[in-house]
């Protein structure tokens, strides 16, 4: 056999590897345009609210999507990413709950000198299981632009199992179970924003 042929083979190895692969999925938190979550509302709001971008640890702000192996480990999706960063696509979900929730209320990203109220939540912990479960620990502090304290706080976890409808890929199922976990967090905060 040529030399050559040898110091080929592994190469040749790596590229039937590859390109067997599955392709890597972007996947965004956030409904498309013109969904029931973000229909314009018909009536004008009364207020405005501020929320701002979700903290979370840092390990969690990533475009990976990390699933929990065992009790301490942590592995990426070799299939699947987020769109964006996770702390963004986070603040996007929840705005867009929580402006479905309370159509009384403009909800912005941005910061805004005429917001009534500004919305401060920490994601203490997402937890993603292989099997489409999902666990967020979080808690909010609701800012009121007249007072110098807090308007009110709360805490709390909401958890998500796999849903049944939801066929197919493994990463699919596990953003519908963000998705759905966020919505219980969106109903938490949502009574103490107004």
């Amino acid at each position: 056999m040529k030399p050559y042929a040898l110091a080929c083979g592994p190469l040749l190895i790596g590229l039937v590897a590859c390109a067997s692969a599955p392709p890597l999925r972007t996947y965004l938190l956030t409904p498309p345009l013109g969904s029931a979550a973000l229909t314009p509302m018909t009536a004008l709001p009364t207020a405005r609210i501020v929320i701002r971008r979700v903290h979370l640890p840092d390990y969690l702000d990533t475009t990976d999507i990390l699933l929990r192996d065992g009790s301490n480990e942590v592995k990426v999706s070799a299939t699947g990413q987020w769109g964006e960063r996770l702390s963004r696509g986070l603040t996007r979900a929840l705005a867009a709950d929580l402006g479905a929730s309370m159509p009384s209320y403009e909800v912005l990203l941005e910061a805004s000198s005429s917001a009534q109220r500004q919305v401060l939540i920490n994601v203490n912990a997402l937890d993603l299981w292989p099997d489409g479960r999902c666990a967020i620990a979080a808690s909010w502090t609701i800012l009121d632009h007249a007072a110098p304290h807090a308007a009110a706080s709360g805490s709390g976890r909401f958890d998500s199992s796999p849903s049944g409808g939801l066929m197919g890929d493994g990463d699919a199922r596990l953003v519908d179970a963000v998705a759905r976990a966020l919505g219980k967090l969106a109903d938490a905060i949502a009574p103490t924003v107004r």
